[in-house]
């Protein structure tokens, strides 16, 4: 699964079309028969269609020789996260 979001554009990407791939995932009795690589390459030719020009993930170590033979690269930008507390009425 992917979603498209708008950020501020940049001298090198003035659009600011940022895609991200927010799942994939193989039953562990059908991984290896190349339907990951599959999703992900159909994922990415829908992104290009759409002017999306930077594609971002976040990796489990069993993925990342995948992501990095479809040309993914290491960014020195790791995830942070917070999650905030419900709200209570």
């Amino acid at each position: 699964m992917g979603t498209v979001e708008r950020r501020l554009g940049g001298p090198d990407d003035p659009s600011g079309l940022v895609g991200y791939v927010v799942n994939v995932s193989a039953d562990p009795a059908h991984r290896r028969r190349g339907h990951s690589r599959a999703c992900v390459t159909a994922l990415l030719a829908w992104f290009r269609h759409r002017g999306v020009r930077r594609v971002d993930l976040r990796a489990s170590a069993a993925g990342r020789p995948l992501y990095c033979a479809l040309g993914f690269r290491e960014t020195a930008d790791p995830a942070m996260r917070l999650t905030l507390p419900a709200e209570v009425d």
